[in-house]
């Protein structure tokens, strides 16, 4: 695609008036590297002349940040699901940053920033598709649920339910793995559907397997306590460090005391950072990648911060990630000791 078509695809893009055919052309090209200086000088002079408020709405801005930030994938179509309200400026100066660092790495990880704790901004990598009052996500992200349970999904895995959580019980549907931490309601249980077998708890962290590669479901307690059964009887309640396993066809179970930890151990392959400020964030890295990193100031500390990175990128990455969401640059005193430095947030 020439640079003059794709400018004028881009304005067409901001005023809404591209047909479904140049929409798909335009993702297209988003998706390429090919791009990018565009895309950045455009946001950038956006800032500068503070035109945010007339330069690209919350659901523009995040379509073509979920471009920019995932690979391609031809069989994915991306449906954007409940734009929230957030800080415009803060949403494109993370376009900014992408569009950077996409001049120097392809990247792969789920990219968040939230203005708002109350109210989360998702950009995920991902299908997401909504057919009547049901919401699906597919392939392994960080999913945020309207009652502010997380549910971190497996690779090759899929989960669904319904829009509000309106009703008396919080349902959703799981095929493959996850793993919950539910937010505590006395008064509405969670439950979660692996075909015949129910799992019920009020507020816990717990794994479920569920794979079809697997004859049985296993469901495993981290914290709290969880209920297991199908809509004939309870088959058991656990607790941190027990699970239940059912097979899929006879319904027949079992009780085990197992390491919910080396159930759980596939979770250590992603890196999730969750609406914490940078010296959790810190400590999370340093952990993972066995470094020592350093902030120069207390405005860097106080950074709030979204990231999931979930395709064991490497240090460098994640860094020019983190620094570039909060305006920073870092710099290796020695192979293992790093230092990140600026202003912060404002």
């Amino acid at each position: 695609m020439e640079k003059e078509e794709f400018e004028k695809l881009f304005d067409l893009y901001l005023q809404n008036k591209l047909s479904d055919q140049e929409l798909e052309q335009f993702m297209q090209a988003v998706k390429t590297d090919q791009y990018d200086v565009f895309i950045k000088n455009e946001i950038y002079t956006s800032l500068k002349e503070n035109e945010v408020s007339d330069f690209m709405d919350e659901q523009q801005g995040e379509i073509i940040l979920n471009k920019i930030l995932s690979k391609p994938k031809s069989e994915s179509k991306l449906i954007s699901l409940e734009p929230q309200r957030r800080n415009r400026k803060k949403t494109l100066r993370l376009l900014l940053a992408a569009a950077s660092i996409a001049l120097l790495a392809a990247i792969s990880s789920t990219f968040l920033f939230k203005s708002n704790p109350e109210v989360p901004l998702q950009v995920v990598e991902h299908t997401a598709v909504e057919e009547s009052t049901l919401i699906a996500f597919s392939g392994k992200q960080l999913i945020h649920l309207p009652d502010g349970s997380t549910v971190l999904l497996n690779d090759n895995s899929s989960l669904k339910y319904s829009h509000s959580f309106n009703g008396k019980t919080r349902e959703v549907t799981l095929t493959g793995e996850a793993f919950f931490d539910i937010k505590r309601n006395e008064k509405k249980a969670f439950i979660v559907h692996t075909g015949k077998v129910q799992t019920k708890v009020l507020g816990t962290a717990f794994n479920i397997n569920a794979r079809n590669s697997s004859d049985d479901i296993e469901v495993t307690v981290a914290r709290g306590k969880v209920q297991v059964g199908d809509t004939d009887k309870i088959y058991g309640i656990i607790t941190p460090n027990q699970q239940i396993k059912v097979n899929k066809n006879t319904l027949s179970y079992h009780q085990n005391n197992v390491s919910a930890a080396v159930v759980t151990e596939w979770k250590s392959n992603y890196l999730i950072l969750d609406d914490i400020n940078m010296e959790e964030a810190v400590a999370l890295i340093s952990q993972k990648y066995k470094v020592q990193i350093l902030l120069s100031n207390d405005k860097i500390k106080n950074c709030r911060i979204t990231a999931s990175f979930l395709n064991e990128e490497d240090l460098d990455h994640v860094l020019k990630v983190v620094c570039s969401v909060v305006e920073t640059q870092y710099q290796y005193n020695k192979p293992d000791i790093i230092t990140i430095d600026g202003k912060g947030c404002e």
